[in-house]
């Protein structure tokens, strides 16, 4: 019988970040993190060990920060409870006070005849896939992409940098569709054709063929892709079957349902990351948001109120702030779309702008930005949302847009932000795209009040 005080299940960035939150704010307590396996991979920087990183090792979680903060780190898999008792693979039983379950997502496949041939893969977050996944594309040259959400994005960017054949398909009509309004949408499927792939949208997948290794990909209207790899990149889905097996009660979205602090139904057991269901931030909607930065963000809060409420939650909800970057376009998102908010029945007005992230233009490293802003209109004139398109610069200023929304700026208090800015780093003053856009925001508001 082992006896530990903190139990948390998981060792990804929401149980990795939830064990130095938990020793900062209780040192006296004992902390142990369980994981199924040796290594722990970075999950963002999984499409990158194909061609940007070396190898898959260049790609993981070091352990240093949990040995040097005396957090116990055991490798198994967690998968009965007893009594309060946690029971792993290998037979040991673990006593805990608190439990937190950062038990993450798997990938999601697809119910389609040849699924399951050799040569079709869904991208899984573990270090042994990966480094056998990198070694089979050595022998391919024809890859079709079943998905056009970021992950099949980054990924075909990476394989055509090995110069792949690649092709995406996606059943909706836009590829990032889910995350982007239309026009961001075009840039993105532009620049994807001008890397080198092949764009298939508005058609479903029916089937793969092939006898044993899989030699063509069937779509809905009968077209046939020639194909020696397919990639399966149709989004993930929470891991629940522990929280199923302690009672918890399961949310709307089919993550594990938990209230502002990460508590779950048991006042003793926390869910953080991909397991845990995510609110909305405007319409407190259930959402099944998986991201490494709002995983980490509940570690955080989760670690800091495991025994009492230390660390007060001032955000309502989830954003869902998130960037990506292929080729040489990056793009970023925060709060609504416009068409989030037309679905939820926003009043609302749109701002837009276009600026170079550097000034003068010419210099070397300069890209042109994009920028959409969304307000509420007419009454209270607070930021809803933003989508950014440019260069390397649109990370930040993506993070920027989620501060801005989390505290409820209204346009005229970012009409009047006071902003540093400087040749190298930033667009021109008389030209910052958030506010130029929220400039145009402001004006299209008036005229419409009139």
């Amino acid at each position: 019988m082992e006896k530990t005080d903190v139990l948390i299940v998981g060792g990804g960035p929401a149980g990795f970040t939830c064990a130095l939150s938990a020793r900062n704010i209780y040192p006296q307590k004992k902390i142990t993190l369980i994981r199924k396996n040796k290594t722990a991979t970075i999950p963002c920087g999984v499409p990158y060990i194909i061609s940007t990183l070396k190898k898959p090792e260049d790609n993981i979680f070091s352990d240093k920060p949990l040995v040097d903060n005396n957090i116990d780190i055991m490798v198994d898999d967690v998968i009965d409870f007893q009594g309060g008792k946690a029971v792993t693979a290998t037979g040991k039983k673990i006593e805990y006070e608190k439990l937190v379950l950062a038990t993450g997502s798997r990938s999601k496949s697809l119910p389609i005849i040849g699924a399951k041939l050799d040569g079709v893969y869904t991208i899984k977050k573990d270090f042994d896939f990966l480094k056998e996944f990198k070694r089979k594309l050595k022998d391919v040259n024809d890859i079709v992409i079943v998905g056009g959400g970021f992950i099949g994005f980054e990924v075909a960017d990476e394989l055509l940098k090995l110069d792949k054949k690649v092709t995406i398909v996606e059943v909706a009509e836009h590829c990032l569709g889910f995350a982007f309004d239309d026009e961001f949408c075009e840039l993105a499927e532009d620049e994807m054709r001008n890397l080198g792939a092949d764009i298939i949208t508005g058609k479903k997948v029916e089937g793969i063929q092939g006898k044993n290794q899989l030699s063509s990909v069937v779509l809905d209207d009968k077209t046939k892709l020639n194909a020696d790899m397919v990639i399966i990149s149709v989004g993930y889905k929470p891991n629940i079957e522990l929280a199923e097996k302690l009672g918890l009660r399961i949310g709307e979205s089919g993550a594990i349902w938990v209230n502002e602090y990460l508590r779950t139904s048991n006042q003793n057991v926390f869910a953080v990351g991909d397991c845990a269901e995510k609110k909305e931030f405007f319409s407190r909607d259930a959402m099944k948001l998986m991201l490494a930065s709002t995983a980490m963000a509940e570690g955080r809060l989760a670690g800091s109120n495991l025994y009492n409420l230390k660390v007060v939650r001032e955000f309502k909800g989830t954003l869902g702030t998130f960037s990506t970057r292929f080729g040489n376009l990056s793009l970023g998102e925060s709060g609504l779309t416009e068409k989030k908010a037309k679905r939820l029945g926003f009043g609302y007005v749109v701002g837009n702008a276009e600026a170079v992230d550097r000034h003068p233009g010419k210099i070397k490293d300069a890209s042109k930005l994009k920028v959409k802003l969304i307000f509420s209109s007419p009454y209270s004139h607070t930021l809803l949302g933003g989508q950014i398109a440019g260069g390397k610069s649109v990370g930040e200023m993506t993070n920027i847009l989620s501060v801005m929304i989390q505290k409820g700026l209204k346009d005229i208090e970012i009409d009047t932000l006071q902003i540093g800015t400087h040749p190298l780093l930033t667009s021109s003053p008389i030209a910052y795209p958030i506010i130029k856009a929220t400039v145009d925001a402001i004006l299209k508001g008036t005229k419409q009040s009139q």
